[in-house]
């Protein structure tokens, strides 16, 4: 299942002069394996947009569909918890749940640049971190509810998000699902895994080995657990040129950073890119659905 789209949105320019184009374009596939019975992650690309529907006006001419700005474009993997039952039911739901809450409740004004625009004094938007990371605990608990009703408490979910309002990237997060962006041959994690192998690594690397249980071992996700989600937030400033990954551990797990870096780098269209990294993973065995988004900013 792939999709891909190009969006058009001005940069916030420290001069004030008028905002010139940028181009971001995104595309997603994702894949059950060469092992699982089904496919239990999810994908999303979309562009939030106000907009409103006139239903009467005059002149008749001003009815129809009157489109406001863009305020983002969100790149979405979620990986369901297939060890506990219903695992494309939580991904699904957690998806839904979250873009339905940031519809709703998103700053929609436009972002404003300072002069001087520089990493140390980078715009943003009020209160856009605190919604993603309510939207996270706000999916974590329609899981959990889905789940209880459904007969299946345990179900569960990662999910990775990224908001591009161009120039800054905002990432939320929780479990093990990745995000990256690449920028002149360089790979840059903006997420952790919220695994135990990574919590005691964070103590002691010499304690874990890459066989352990405790890679595939979440202390947190949405539903999946009596706790509630911990959302992990990052702020990037992006720049013209880069490229934004978000995968699920199918492919993180099993193909390398440098041979992902390389597939990013290629220069082919996004699609083709996404196919190929797909491809790496199912050769490295497919032992997990593995789903990939792709998104450049050129």
């Amino acid at each position: 299942m792939t999709t891909q789209q190009t969006i058009d949105m001005g940069v916030p320019n420290p001069a004030r002069a008028a905002p010139r184009p940028v181009r971001i374009e995104a595309a997603g596939l994702t894949d059950v394996g060469r092992v699982r019975a089904k496919n239990e992650d999810a994908y999303l690309i979309a562009t939030l947009q106000r907009s409103m529907i006139v239903h009467d006006a005059s002149p008749d001419a001003a009815r129809g569909w009157v489109p406001g700005e863009t305020a983002g474009t969100l790149l979405v993997v979620a990986d369901g918890m297939g060890g506990q039952g219903s695992g494309e039911v939580a991904s699904q739901v957690a998806v839904h749940t979250i873009v339905g809450y940031l519809l709703n409740v998103m700053p929609w004004a436009s972002l404003k640049a300072s002069e001087g625009l520089g990493r140390d004094s980078t715009p943003s938007l009020t209160g856009v971190r605190g919604e993603l990371s309510t939207a996270l605990v706000t999916g974590d608990s329609t899981v959990k509810a889905v789940g209880a009703q459904a007969g299946t408490p345990r179900m569960g979910t990662t999910l990775t998000m990224a908001l591009v309002q161009w120039p800054i990237l905002y990432v939320a997060h929780v479990g093990d699902s990745r995000g990256y962006v690449a920028r002149g041959g360089q790979m840059h994690r903006l997420t952790t895994d919220h695994t135990v192998a990574e919590q005691i690594a964070e103590r002691d690397p010499t304690l874990i080995d890459e066989g352990s249980a405790f890679h595939h071992m979440l202390w947190n996700s949405l539903g999946g657990g009596e706790e509630v989600a911990r959302p992990e937030l990052t702020k990037f400033l992006l720049e013209v040129g880069d490229v934004l990954l978000l995968c699920s551990d199918g492919l993180s797990k099993y193909v390398s950073e440098a041979a992902i870096s390389e597939v990013l780098a290629s220069g082919e269209p996004l699609a083709a890119r996404s196919a190929k990294l797909v491809a790496s993973a199912n050769a490295a065995g497919g032992p997990d659905n593995v789903t990939v988004v792709i998104a450049s900013i050129g």
